[in-house]
């Protein structure tokens, strides 16, 4: 028999209770019982002047995210660096944009680790339902690049004109969330999807270890603690870094997940909101796929978007387009041909704006590259209408 193993989890939250701050003032840190560190502030130094010079550190850049003020006056992308390599002394950049992505405000805000042990990585960012702008951030400790708990720590961040402000930070749960969370109307709930990597052998990871895997958990008003919700599982020999994604296909509780595996990108349904998922398939309907993190998300027209990697290998990143909840993806826009294009992250503006980010030659050219384009570009595979920066300088 195979080994199987939980995949992600998803921390589930009412709009009633908003989310875990309100303005820019942190919230109690107990909000959630959490395996590692609760005070993410000992862990983080927060630096708002672009030209310190620890922020000079930058062997490799990778990981971008994306997200912007609904009306698209503010577009925010963020990527992690710092270090020799991912590991100790990894710390997360903000950059601004209020061009459209003509032009890019680097170092706006960084999140830099306290101690040269520490690493702070694959950076979310995400406007809730409320317009807020939030950001998430990983961790970890012990010299290592998973130190068996990881965290996923949020700060809600605002933009004067001028700089930065944020809220102090909250870990919101153990293990790394690399992707957006989902909020959905017809529930008045938030997923938040999370997976939590094996232990590393060998190192002070496998002491005291969580349950790697998956875990959903909901919560309801102000109502603690959180309660177990649901779970998907997966072979243990696919599982690498598993980076889910969730979408809401219909109101009737029809849910689509997607996670990257060793052979490429998997995905699963659930007709009962999540509660309980079909056995893992692999996604073919796109075309070729590969190990790699990509995009999933439901535009303000109902349309499905997806970007990623249309190869086995991290060439050929593209944009698809699915009306018909994700069953045909027949529509595609070509974004970038080249080689070593990977991690795209997207967010549309309420004028129907989709603003895309993706990294590049990560040791090499160190691209941190951003696009814009609409829904209609990607119907008719208009190539030329996709406007192209790179943000980093």
């Amino acid at each position: 028999m195979k080994t199987r193993s939980i995949l992600f989890f998803v921390i589930i939250l009412t709009s009633s209770s908003g989310f875990l701050w309100s303005g820019c003032s942190a919230s109690k840190i107990t909000a959630l019982a959490i395996a590692g560190d609760k005070d993410p502030s000992a862990m983080a130094e927060f630096i708002y002047n672009p030209a310190d010079s620890r922020l000079k550190d930058r062997k490799f850049e990778q990981v971008p995210a994306v997200a912007a003020t609904a009306d698209g006056k503010q577009v925010f992308v963020a990527w992690y660096s710092g270090g020799a390599a991912p590991g100790p002394g990894n710390y997360v950049t903000l950059s601004v944009s209020q061009d459209l992505g003509k032009s890019w405000l680097n170092d706006q805000l960084a999140i830099y680790p306290t101690d040269k042990a520490y690493r702070l990585f694959d950076p979310t960012i995400w406007r809730d339902n409320k317009g807020k702008i939030n950001l998430f951030y990983g961790s970890a400790k012990n010299n290592l690049i998973w130190d068996g708990f990881g965290g996923v720590n949020a700060i809600e961040i605002k933009w004067d004109g001028n700089r930065i402000s944020n809220s102090q930070p909250i870990r919101i749960s153990d293990g790394v969330m690399s992707n957006k969370p989902v909020y959905l109307s017809s529930k008045k709930q938030t997923l938040f999807p999370v997976y939590i990597d094996k232990p590393i052998l060998g190192t002070k990871s496998e002491k005291s270890f969580p349950q790697h895997g998956v875990f959903v958990y909901s919560k309801t008003g102000n109502n603690l603690p959180l309660s177990f919700y649901a779970s998907i599982y997966i072979d243990e020999e696919l599982r690498i870094h598993d980076e889910p994604q969730l979408v809401e296909i219909s109101e009737n509780g029809e849910y689509l997940a997607m996670l990257r595996t060793t052979k490429g990108i998997y995905y699963t349904k659930s007709n009962d909101f999540g509660k309980t998922w079909a056995k893992i398939q692999p996604f073919t309907a796109s075309g070729p796929t590969t190990s790699s993190r990509f995009y999933l998300g439901k535009l303000s027209s109902g349309n499905l978007l997806l970007v990623s990697n249309n190869s086995t290998t991290r060439n050929k990143m593209s944009a698809f387009l699915s009306k018909d909840g994700g069953k045909t993806w027949p529509h595609k826009l070509l974004l970038d041909e080249r080689e070593n294009v990977s991690y795209p992250d997207a967010d549309q503006t309420s004028d129907g704006t989709i603003h895309v980010v993706f990294d590049r030659e990560r040791t090499g050219a160190k691209d941190i590259l951003y696009c814009r384009f609409t829904e209609n570009d990607i119907l008719n595979g208009n190539a030329s209408a996709v406007f192209k920066n790179r943000v980093n300088k």
